[in-house]
């Protein structure tokens, strides 16, 4: 059976959040990294072929220069939460952090002090949770709450696998504000297939297999 090893990485929207104590400029200068990063990742030069050898050494080169920066941000300020730079730029950081693979001790001080900020509610626990998971995963080691998805080549399926207590992911992603496991997986699948369909029908494939949706 074919397979894809997805090490989620997506489009998000956020929302500013008011408060006179907020750095705007540290805030600004995270999300135009973050915003960079996902433009390159997500649509590379018209004279680049997606996820082809050029196109994935500017997806290095932007997440270098990122790390760069952001390791001068964390030595200074520990991880940004929402009273430094608001829900805008803190999301920014874990982004950039996210991405930040080929520095994995990096990405573990990162979610150590990123968990402290959780606790005190001024970070998001969602984003600790991909941000634990893909370091899991990473390592070897089992993720917790199945952020990380594997993905079937020739049936248009994501799954998930090397997961700690299968049975109760979905109890986990509750308490950390995810949607349980089967949504995600049928986004995922539908996701891709609308990104491929072409090949995927010429494949004979005319949709993705879906699992049935249990209450969260």
């Amino acid at each position: 059976m074919k397979k894809l090893i997805l090490l989620i990485a997506f489009h998000f929207s956020i929302t500013s959040v008011s408060n006179a104590q907020v750095d705007s400029v540290l805030s600004k200068k995270l999300v135009h990294m973050a915003k960079l990063d996902q433009e390159i990742m997500q649509s590379p030069p018209k004279n680049m072929k997606l996820t082809g050898e050029e196109h994935m050494a500017l997806i290095d080169s932007i997440a270098t220069e990122n790390y760069g920066e952001a390791k001068i941000i964390f030595e200074k300020y520990g991880f940004p939460g929402f009273d430094l730079v608001g829900e805008e730029g803190s999301k920014s950081f874990w982004l950039i952090a996210q991405h930040c693979d080929k520095w994995p001790e990096f990405q573990k001080q990162v979610l150590k002090k990123m968990e402290a900020e959780v606790k005190k509610k001024n970070a998001h626990s969602t984003y600790y949770a991909y941000l634990l998971d893909r370091i899991k995963i990473r390592a070897g080691d089992k993720q917790i709450y199945g952020t990380q998805l594997s993905y079937r080549l020739d049936s248009c399926q994501a799954y998930v696998e090397n997961i700690e207590d299968p049975n109760n992911i979905n109890k986990r992603r509750k308490a950390v504000g995810l949607e349980n496991i089967e949504n995600y997986l049928n986004t995922v699948s539908k996701n891709h297939f609308k990104r491929n369909e072409e090949s995927f029908r010429k494949k004979g494939i005319n949709g993705p297999i879906l699992y049935p949706i249990k209450e969260n």
